[in-house]
Parts: C-alpha cells; sequence; structure tokens
C-alpha cells in the first residue's frame, strides 16, 4: 500500500521570488560565513548565537538550492540535499529557531524533494515574517510589521 502525502511547501519559484540575486545572495553568505569564524568574530560579539549559525545554514542551504535550480547539475542537487539536509538537523536540535509551519521532524519531508522543500519553506518565512512576529498574528493585538 502507498501513501502519498500532500502540504503546504512553497514552490522554488514562490520561495525565492523576493530574494536578492543568486550571485549577490551568496557573496552575502560567505561573508556571514567568516564573520562566523572566531578568528574574524571581533571578541566583544562572544560565541556565535544559536540564531546567527542557523541564519548562516539556512541561507547556504537555500543557495546550494537556488544553484541547483538554476543548473539542474546532479553535483549541485547533492550539494543542495547535503546542505539542506544539514539545516534539517541543526533545526531538529534547536526547536525553538524554527520559523515556518511544519517542523523539521514531520514526515513530510521524508518524500523525494522534501529536504528542498523544507528549506524553501524556512527562507521564504525567514525572507518574509519579520523576527518575534507569531504569524498568523492575533488580530487583536498584530506585531508591527502586519499591523501596517
Amino acid at each position: 500500500m502507498r501513501y502519498d502525502i500532500v502540504f503546504n511547501a512553497p514552490t522554488a519559484a514562490e520561495a525565492y521570488e523576493q530574494a536578492p540575486p543568486l550571485a549577490e545572495e551568496s557573496a552575502t553568505v560567505a561573508g556571514l560565513l567568516r564573520e562566523l569564524e572566531p578568528e574574524h568574530r571581533p571578541a566583544y560579539l562572544g560565541t556565535a548565537l544559536p540564531s546567527e549559525e542557523r541564519e548562516v545554514l539556512l541561507r547556504r542551504a537555500a543557495c546550494a538550492d537556488r544553484q541547483w535550480w538554476a543548473t539542474r547539475n546532479a553535483a549541485d542537487g547533492l550539494a543542495a540535499v547535503a546542505v539542506g539536509f544539514a539545516l534539517m538537523q541543526f533545526d531538529q536540535s534547536h526547536p525553538d529557531e524554527v520559523g515556518g509551519p511544519i517542523g523539521p521532524d514531520s514526515v513530510e519531508w521524508d518524500a523525494e524533494g522534501g529536504v528542498q522543500a523544507y528549506v524553501r519553506q524556512e527562507y521564504q518565512h525567514w525572507l518574509t515574517v519579520p523576527p518575534g512576529c507569531a504569524d498568523p498574528c492575533p488580530e487583536a493585538d498584530p506585531c508591527v510589521w502586519h499591523a501596517r
């Protein structure tokens, strides 16, 4: 018996619609990665916070996914799955950092393409929903962003 699981993860086009150009985002991620390295991090900042590590990992995973969509190259596809899987593992260890509606340990992501779908869900949420927003906000008490 076979069960097909249907869920509402964004497509690549939807997830990356508002994203900066891939080359620009890749350069930004490279700079952020460098800033996380202890030898390049100002002492007053201390050790990187999980939220900082996650942002870099999420943006790396999105760049890898976008690269694969641009090339459809098998090596790029493997790289996208590897970085996306690393994001999922990180999120399972840091559930308070997860933004999207479907958590990293949900069965929805077990299907083929599930890792990339998880990356797209999380990137779209990161890109479009402000930090601290419950999304959806309660109508009686919306966050500043949703009150606009």
